[in-house]
């Protein structure tokens, strides 16, 4: 009689899922203090994943081509703009991090997409748990100003902490409750499915992250006609792409010419973007057919003077990114980049397109929620950004499949 190898498919398979496991529980411990934590525990991860699955399997877990192709073509595009880069250094440092995200993110999704779905159901168990652990350690660091956060810094309750230090947990939370929504979902909670992102929009609301409160509210609002109608809510976030991709830098000129940049009742960080917008839609349309390479936005900043208003001194107009994704494409990639951008996410839609019904109900605000928050902040290189919108897929590709054998529980 043989004995099992610690090597079989079925041995290789619960580590595999223990791994799942241990991953989004710890993610939920970091997430509210230790957000860039989650590009790392996102790595390992799927690093080995794909290797219990090409061990287990004999086989490596490719990537389905109709979703890789597009995204595949976006970054290989993007890395061959680093060739004529205004700043070829931090480029060449992105573009490795671009084989490292991706290049282990999409076959950990092919991986997760090949695992027999009722054995995915401890991994979603998990990823609830996860996802209430994360959103709910959040909501104690900004109602009770940080206390987790300060006490793994040695910082006591007088010292000011920056804001990026809660607005960056708030937009990954932003994120990462649909996901748990949805969750909640098919265990049968329906009230609490649907009063969650409702309570974290109003949550949301009194942390310093305009982006993450205002990404909530898109996604709220998107949210009925969902419900109403999945495939006018596809169509409609189809429109709302291309006119991001396509006419952005129009729109930012035509935003800052009605004035609004130096609105008196504008915050400022709102003003201040239309200034930044609008200085990086006159620099993208420059070179409007393949950009000024990639992390070309670190090496063009400027100044101006704005002599009244509330925007009046010396305003940054470039400080690192421009807080706008189809811009940042658009100045760094050129127009063949807007367009390879939008045929991604127009695959992302399609792929949500193949959901089952509930599934699609949260993954459309998802989606909405996040295109939103992606226009208004962050520079869309940012590691721990992407990584975010990876952890955010995964688990609710986890939790999809984990209800699958049984129709719509997870139990």
């Amino acid at each position: 009689m043989t004995t099992p190898s610690r090597f079989s498919p079925d041995a290789c398979l619960t580590w595999n899922l223990r791994l799942l496991a241990l991953w989004i529980l710890a993610m939920g411990l970091l997430l509210p203090w230790a957000p860039r934590a989650l590009q790392i525990g996102l790595f390992v991860v799927a690093l080995l994943t794909i290797a219990l699955h090409w061990i287990g399997q004999q086989r490596f877990p490719w990537p389905r081509y109709r979703l890789a192709l597009p995204i595949t073509l976006f970054f290989a595009y993007a890395c061959l703009t680093a060739a004529w880069s205004v700043n070829r250094a931090d480029a060449a440092s992105q573009v490795v991090q671009f084989i490292l995200v991706f290049g282990v993110s999409l076959p950990f999704f092919a991986a997760l997409l090949a695992m027999p779905e009722g054995a995915l159901r401890p991994a979603a168990k998990a990823a609830l748990i996860g996802l209430a652990l994360g959103v709910g350690l959040f909501l104690v660091e900004l109602f009770l100003d940080q206390p987790i956060y300060r006490l793994t810094r040695g910082m006591d309750f007088v010292e000011v902490i920056g804001a990026n230090a809660i607005n960056r947990p708030a937009a990954l939370s932003a994120l990462l409750i649909w996901p748990l929504a949805y969750g909640t979902w098919l265990l049968g909670w329906r009230r609490t499915a649907l009063a969650l992102p409702i309570l974290f929009a109003v949550a949301a609301a009194f942390s310093s992250s305009q982006s993450a409160a205002a990404g909530m509210l898109v996604g709220l609002l998107f949210w009925p006609l969902a419900a109403l109608s999945l495939r006018a809510a596809r169509r409609l976030l189809r429109v709302a792409v291309a006119v991001a991709f396509l006419a952005m830098p129009f729109l930012a000129q035509a935003l800052h010419a009605t004035g609004l940049g130096n609105a008196a009742w504008l915050p400022f960080s709102v003003g201040h973007r239309v200034l930044i917008w609008d200085h990086v839609a006159r620099l993208a349309l420059e070179r409007p057919f393949f950009g000024w390479g990639l992390e070309a936005s670190r090496k063009l900043s400027d100044f101006t003077t704005v002599p009244d208003g509330p925007m009046r001194g010396v305003i940054e107009l470039l400080p690192l990114h421009p807080h706008n994704a189809p811009l940042q494409v658009w100045l760094e990639l050129g127009g063949v980049g807007a367009l390879l951008g939008m045929a991604l996410a127009w695959t992302l839609l399609r792929a949500i397109g193949k959901l089952d019904r509930a599934a699609q109900l949260f993954a459309y605000p998802l989606f909405a929620c996040g295109l939103f928050m992606g226009g208004t902040a962050y520079g869309v290189w940012q590691t721990w950004w992407m990584s975010g919108f990876l952890t955010a897929a995964a688990c609710f590709l986890i939790l999809w499949r984990g209800s699958r054998q049984e129709g719509s529980n997870v139990r």
